[in-house]
């Protein structure tokens, strides 16, 4: 090989390295310690209170009502416990719909909270980490929210304060 040969190669390679490691360095920018976790829904709940908490279905809708993709259910959560659920697709049907939890509230009644908001009509990525601490003297759950969705990147929410 002549030596402009050569140069030239160890030029296109070294240009596609470094495009390489920006790529990897903008995902971990975005990303953060969220860059962990596979593409698809994970949801990671953890039960720092002292109450047992049951009956947390997560899912997907385009309003509070009409579910578009069921992700899962915890039926009992000890205090101390955490657990986590993962589903490696999200159906990509439509924009502007929410990860949603439905829980009982006092065993009569039910309330629904919006856990992410998904913009992108196909995403790719979305990571909650719900920690429960304690339940309100309406019987609402009190918690603390971060997460990842692959539009809007990293976000977080606390709900530990008592409710109106």
């Amino acid at each position: 090989m002549n030596k402009t040969l050569k140069y030239s190669l160890i030029g296109i390679v070294s240009f596609f390295l470094i495009l390489f490691g920006f790529y990897i360095l903008l995902r971990w920018a975005k990303q953060g310690e969220f860059l962990k976790y596979e593409n698809g829904v994970t949801i990671e709940v953890y039960n720092s209170s002292e109450e047992v908490i049951t009956d947390l279905n997560f899912y997907f809708a385009f309003d509070r009502n009409h579910v578009h993709q069921d992700v899962g259910t915890i039926d009992v959560l000890e205090p101390g416990e955490s657990t986590s659920l993962y589903n490696y697709q999200i159906k990509d049907t439509g924009n502007d719909r929410s990860l949603y939890l439905h829980y009982p509230i006092n065993k009569a009644k039910a309330d629904v909270e919006s856990l992410a908001y998904l913009a992108s009509y196909k995403p790719s990525k979305v990571v909650v980490i719900l920690e429960i601490t304690g339940i309100d003297n309406t019987g609402r759950l009190l918690f603390r929210v971060r997460g990842y969705e692959d539009v809007f990147g990293k976000y977080e929410f606390d709900l530990t304060s008592t409710r109106e």
